[in-house]
């Protein structure tokens, strides 16, 4: 039978790993306040520019236009925002493909690119979205084909977005520290009209990893349990 002293000490040492384990969880909370940094694509994509967010870094970014009747990189804001626990990119701006009537079928393609990198866990799900919209309805089309790749090229996660499919979930499987992500969009008129977009837009789902420290901790609260068990 065990001492009253014995069983004050597994007490004491559970109580002691409750805590660590607490102190690991709250150490990788993602922070719930709100806040925002900002920069124009063409100083991102000319100049090497990242953006920082929380535990997330957004760089080498880059972009490819083709055929697009309203479209200035200098006027493309893109945004990284933490907001409630939850990391948000945007690109806002015109970017727009007008063509006159009975020109016949015509088409525009633009391309978006960026890593995101993730200070701590890893992303096992994108969120896609766009705002945008063609006139005449019926007579135009946009897609956004969006690819996640991981450090060695691997296609890990997938979406397609229309004027019918404004925005998506895809997971990242496995779940990755690092991806590379490419904004395929493509812009069409059958016989002539306007197809716009005035946001894309990205959130992102990190896991949290656990403390190391703290995990450190509980292993050696754990050894000392262990003992005490023995005697």
């Amino acid at each position: 039978m065990s001492s009253p002293a014995s069983l004050r000490s597994r007490c004491l040492i559970l109580s002691l790993v409750a805590a660590f384990i607490g102190a690991a969880a709250n150490a990788d909370t993602i922070p719930s306040f709100s806040t925002a940094t900002t920069a124009t694509l063409q100083d991102l994509a000319t100049n090497g520019g990242t953006l920082t967010i929380g535990d997330l870094t957004f760089s080498d970014f880059s972009f490819f236009e083709s055929g697009l009747t309203s479209f200035d990189p200098s006027k493309i804001q893109v945004t990284a925002t933490l907001s409630n626990g939850t990391y948000f990119l945007t690109w806002d701006g015109n970017m727009s493909f007008l063509t006159p009537n009975g020109s016949g079928p015509m088409t525009a393609d633009l391309a978006l690119k960026y890593t995101v990198t993730a200070g701590r866990g890893l992303i096992d799900a994108i969120d896609a979205a766009f705002t945008g919209s063609g006139q005449p309805e019926g007579g135009t089309f946009i897609a956004v084909d969006e690819s996640a790749r991981d450090g060695n090229g691997n296609v890990v996660g997938t979406t397609h977005l229309n004027l019918q499919k404004h925005s998506d979930t895809f997971a990242i499987t496995p779940p990755q520290r690092r991806l590379d992500v490419t904004k395929d969009i493509t812009f069409a008129t059958t016989n002539g009209g306007l197809v716009t977009l005035s946001e894309v837009a990205q959130s992102f789902h990190p896991i949290p990893e656990p403390s190391t420290s703290a995990l450190l901790g509980v292993m050696g609260l754990g050894l000392l349990y262990r003992g005490l068990r023995r005697r």
